[in-house]
């Protein structure tokens, strides 16, 4: 396994703004509920993405995450198929390609194409023997970092109130952290139908900032 602080110097540029998987171009359906009217403060915003981590889209790409790390060799098929919108496989599917690209050129991996965003990181930190709790908590907090920076641009929250989101959510990310490490592909969920169904609003969107 590799020593934390060079695990944590890897994840740390694999989930930053300038690594090239463009996840400051997506929503996730985020823009969406904010332009419907459905997420208006910060408390809003807390509010989805909690629910986001725990029955939606950020588990169950926890859960990816953790089977590919552990192996499992149909996650990313299931992961593909699980994507509730056209735009959510899109998502998922070209932060994957442009995240192998990446790793294979600049990192020596040989990851296979076409993996979905969740499954090539677990098989990228399997490949370095990083921690998968360290992984997740990583993971996690990227995705959460993505969506406030939709809420700041568009509800408008100022930098301030995102940092405090992100402060607010921090136990969550731990705690979930935690569980996903020791999942199973079986533990998937699927609670969160409201973001399902404005992320495939979305592609419908005639004036819209965010890809998906």
């Amino acid at each position: 396994m590799q020593n934390q602080s060079d695990s944590i110097m890897i994840l740390q540029a694999w989930f930053s703004p300038s690594f090239p998987v463009g996840a400051f171009s997506y929503s996730h359906g985020l823009e969406t509920a904010i332009n419907s009217g459905f997420i208006k403060s910060s408390n809003d915003l807390v509010g989805w993405i909690k629910h986001l981590l725990k029955e939606g889209s950020g588990w169950n790409d926890g859960v990816f995450l953790s089977a590919a790390y552990n192996n499992v060799s149909d996650a990313n098929c299931l992961c593909l198929s699980l994507a509730a919108s056209r735009e959510r496989h899109l998502e998922t599917s070209e932060m994957g390609s442009a995240f192998v690209r990446a790793v294979n050129n600049v990192y020596g991996l040989k990851l296979k194409e076409n993996l979905t965003y969740p499954v090539a990181i677990g098989k990228a930190a399997r490949e370095f023997k990083i921690d998968l709790r360290l992984t997740l908590q990583s993971f996690l907090q990227s995705f959460v970092n993505n969506l406030i920076h939709v809420g700041i641009r568009i509800i408008p929250i100022g930098q301030e109130a995102g940092q405090d989101c992100l402060f607010r959510l921090m136990p969550n990310i731990k705690s979930l952290s935690e569980e996903l490490a020791n999942s199973c592909i079986h533990d998937l969920r699927g609670g969160a139908f409201f973001a399902d169904l404005l992320s495939m609003h979305h592609e419908y969107s005639e004036q819209r900032i965010f890809r998906t």
